[in-house]
């Protein structure tokens, strides 16, 4: 598609779209500058996958699903954010004592780990890495190894499942 003939499938889009979707994310945000800056970010993940976007259903479902999923998103992190504060300003984690011997055990515990995901098939593990240590979105491995968003989706959660059952083990016999 030309550049020209992409700005105005973007433009139709956009206008047609806009004011439905902010009001989407402000009744799911109750925020109107995080419901205007959810829609910023829908339609500029539009415009850069209109060339390759293959759409199943409407562009308005696509949409739609699209605003949910940065929404869902933004509360996860949002989330996140806050355990992780409370975490810190938790008492246990302010009288933190540097202890060796735990520091020796998580050293383990982070090379049994490391061996275990070498230990996955060759796809998988490609995948994984791509998406936990060089912090790759599911769109972006699926473009760089040429396969669908779905099969880098289903090999990630394989690959969790498998870790999750090798380690289980591992992890009670080293912290109980």
């Amino acid at each position: 598609m030309d550049l020209e003939e992409k700005r105005k499938i973007f433009t139709v889009l956009y206008e047609a779209h806009w004011k439905k979707l902010f009001l989407h994310a402000y009744q799911m945000m109750d925020d109107q500058d995080e419901a205007k800056d959810i829609v910023q970010e829908v339609f500029s993940n539009l415009w850069e996958s209109l060339d390759s976007l293959t759409i199943q259903q409407s562009y308005n479902a696509y949409l739609y699903r699209s605003i949910r999923n940065v929404v869902i998103n933004k509360l996860a992190r949002n989330k996140l954010g806050q355990t992780y504060l409370k975490f810190l300003d938790a008492p246990s984690f302010q009288s933190y004592v540097y202890n060796p011997e735990e520091t020796l055990r998580e050293k383990d515990f982070q090379e049994i780990i490391n061996q275990e995901i070498e230990h996955l098939p060759p796809k998988m593990r490609n995948i994984f890495k791509k998406s936990r240590y060089e912090n790759m979105s599911y769109k972006e491995i699926a473009a760089d190894l040429g396969i669908a968003e779905g099969t880098v989706k289903k090999q990630i959660y394989k690959a969790l499942l498998i870790l999750k059952q090798k380690l289980k083990f591992i992890f009670i016999l080293m912290y109980h």
